[in-house]
């Protein structure tokens, strides 16, 4: 079955026995988003020693990030729950968090969503605006007003 997601069509719900909210996202009933969402591709290295021996290290990318954790598609296996740590390549951070959502992607990768374990809004390299920030109040430049 065809759906429309964040990643576009043709992506099936992990089938996980959590809270669905929406078609194709499975979510920890806790999880509630706390900053804005930022679409952005930033290299990292997923790690986690795994229950069976095998270690999981990815090189992985993600795809939308905010101050309190972010989405990451990952060709491994993980659970929701599941305790992992990040390393951001662009500026040599790690973090560890928690896996809270997974939406199956057609591609043979899942959208891990992870919220940190400690606030970070600095992890990834960028700037978030205030809890309280609306983009109706942002300022905006004037026009020049330069003579003809």
């Amino acid at each position: 079955m065809e759906k429309e997601s964040m990643f576009g069509k043709s992506r099936q719900a992990a089938t996980i026995p959590q809270k669905t909210e929406s078609p194709g996202v499975t979510r920890n009933a806790s999880e509630s988003r706390r900053s804005q969402r930022v679409q952005i591709v930033i290299p990292i290295l997923v790690t986690e020693k795994k229950d069976s021996g095998e270690p999981l290290r990815e090189m992985a990318q993600t795809s939308v990030v905010n101050a309190t954790g972010g989405l990451i598609l990952l060709k491994a296996k993980v659970r929701i729950g599941q305790k992992l740590l990040l390393f951001n390549n662009k500026n040599a951070q790690e973090m560890t968090c928690t896996v809270t959502s997974l939406v199956q992607d057609a591609e043979g990768k899942t959208g891990v969503g992870v919220v940190f374990d400690q606030p970070s809004p600095r992890f990834w390299g960028i700037g978030f605006p205030p809890e309280n920030w609306d983009p109706a109040d942002r300022k905006r430049p004037e026009q020049s007003r330069r003579p003809k």
